[in-house]
């Protein structure tokens, strides 16, 4: 009941000065969907799926202004159905599917089991030093792959998926806490910081930079990039793997039996075996046209024809893919939560929400001004399922309100924003794209997810703020 009762609360009181009642009702909605996803007392995908049903079905109060209404070409019917279906035509939605389906191939074929006990077997005796093999593994691979999905949900987590098995985690069991679920959660915030330390390393960087140039006449370029986090991102890598062996404690600190099972588990192996050879290829091929084919074929792309090649060279089955659940549920997921996550912006949220940022900043110091603005456009992330989606709608707004502030450095406020677009990922189950999978992982229930999130979403902040601002003023 707690999240009909909190939309129904929402509902009943008066819309915020600036806000018309249709956004009002949608605002009162989204956030019964949200505290569905944190207590699921439905699975999450169900809870998405039954948001999206209601606004659709509400539409002419809830989500379409009187003005689109009155117009006489307009259909309401018709233009919910396309507004509810329109996750499903988001390439990273595909691109989270894809990657659990890379996963069944890594399973099936053994390759993950290999991979995994090859890892186990050269850092497997401490649990920390897998933390920070996953953290490298993700920092060798992001300059060069713009798809954090692609990298960390493609390439890495099916790897590390057969890692707790090997320590006695299973997912969702209590044996997860043993060491599968540190593994993951150290996985998703490592990817979130190297998503924030290259400018190739998260595709909408690219697109911020771009927004940046039109909106603000400003050109950043990777040097600049790399060069303006590079503090931050030394500390959060560093720090990532020992704050989750605090924060969100193994049960396994040190199993130094455990390599040498492993070893005499990669001898019981033997060679490789055709499907291995075959999977490897294809991942090879996929890690190709994610670094070298981008201007070619979007990593979706990409990613379904690698699919269809592990199915047509059998080494997948289509049956196999059918029976892949958790890869369904997923997709049913963030296919729902991009349109409900957009729906904000559609309907005017967004943009009144930055607007009562900018009436706030009036008279306020430049220096502070700045930090609010970044913190404010970090913490409204929490309104979007898709990092892409929150630099199209918000950053010519805060670029804008920023502009509007005698004496703001536009150069230097419009570089913190775009830095910062990583690190957000941290927040949420559906911050950014990998987070999907890890959720789905069943290693981090959603409780756990929301509350680490928030928790390593501030440090992550606090970091940026106290190192980064007073860094990048000092270099610009």
């Amino acid at each position: 009941m707690l999240p009909i009762l909190l939309a129904a609360t929402i509902a009943v009181l008066p819309a915020p000065e600036g806000l018309s009642q249709h956004a009002w009702y949608y605002v009162a909605i989204f956030a019964g969907v949200i505290a569905g996803l944190i207590i699921e007392p439905i699975p999450a995908a169900a809870v998405g799926l039954t948001g999206v049903a209601i606004v659709a079905a509400l539409s002419r109060f809830v989500f379409f202004s009187p003005e689109q209404l009155a117009k006489p070409d307009f259909n309401a019917t018709s233009a919910a159905i396309s507004w509810a279906l329109s996750g499903f035509s988001n390439a990273t939605v595909w691109l989270i599917f894809a990657a659990f389906i890379f996963s069944l191939g890594y399973e099936k074929t053994g390759l993950g089991r290999r991979l995994s006990l090859l890892l186990v077997r050269g850092l497997g005796g401490r649990t920390v030093s897998l933390g920070y093999a996953v953290m490298l593994a993700d920092l060798v691979l992001a300059p060069f792959t713009p798809s954090n999905t692609a990298r960390s949900g493609g390439t890495i987590y099916p790897i590390i998926k057969h890692l707790p098995s090997l320590y006695g985690s299973q997912p969702k069991d209590p044996s997860a806490r043993r060491i599968g679920s540190y593994l993951m959660w150290v996985a998703i915030m490592s990817t979130c910081v190297t998503s924030s330390l290259f400018l190739t390393g998260l595709a909408p960087n690219l697109l911020a930079v771009e927004l940046v140039r039109k909106t603000a006449n400003v050109s950043l370029d990777w040097t600049t990039w790399f060069v303006a986090f590079l503090p931050v991102g030394v500390i959060l890598l560093a720090a990532t793997p020992l704050l989750a062996l605090v924060l969100y404690p193994p049960e396994v600190r040190r199993s130094p039996e455990v390599p040498v099972w492993a070893a005499g588990e990669l001898r019981k192996l033997g060679p490789l075996g055709r499907g291995e050879i075959m999977l490897a290829a294809l991942v090879a091929l996929a890690l190709a046209l994610w670094i070298f084919g981008t201007a070619y074929v979007d990593p979706a792309l990409a990613a379904i024809l690698v699919v269809v090649m592990l199915v047509v060279t059998g080494t997948v089955t289509w049956d196999d893919v059918m029976a892949k659940k958790n890869a369904w549920n997923t997709l049913v997921w963030f296919g729902t939560l991009v349109p409900l996550a957009g729906g904000l912006a559609q309907v005017g949220v967004v943009k009144w929400a930055a607007g009562l940022i900018g009436t706030s900043l009036a008279g306020v110091p430049v220096i502070p001004a700045m930090v609010a603005l970044v913190a404010s456009f970090f913490l409204l992330h929490y309104l979007f399922a898709s990092v892409t989606a929150h630099v199209t709608a918000l950053l010519p707004v805060m670029l804008t309100v920023a502009a509007g502030i005698p004496g703001m450095p536009l150069e230097t406020v419009a570089l913190l924003l775009c830095l910062s677009l990583g690190i957000m990922g941290a927040i949420s189950p559906f911050a950014t794209g990998p987070s999907p999978i890890y959720a789905g992982s069943g290693y981090l229930p959603s409780a756990d997810y929301w509350r680490l999130g928030a928790i390593f979403g501030a440090i992550y902040l606090v970091v940026f703020l106290a190192v980064g601002v007073p860094w990048v003023l000092l270099i610009q």
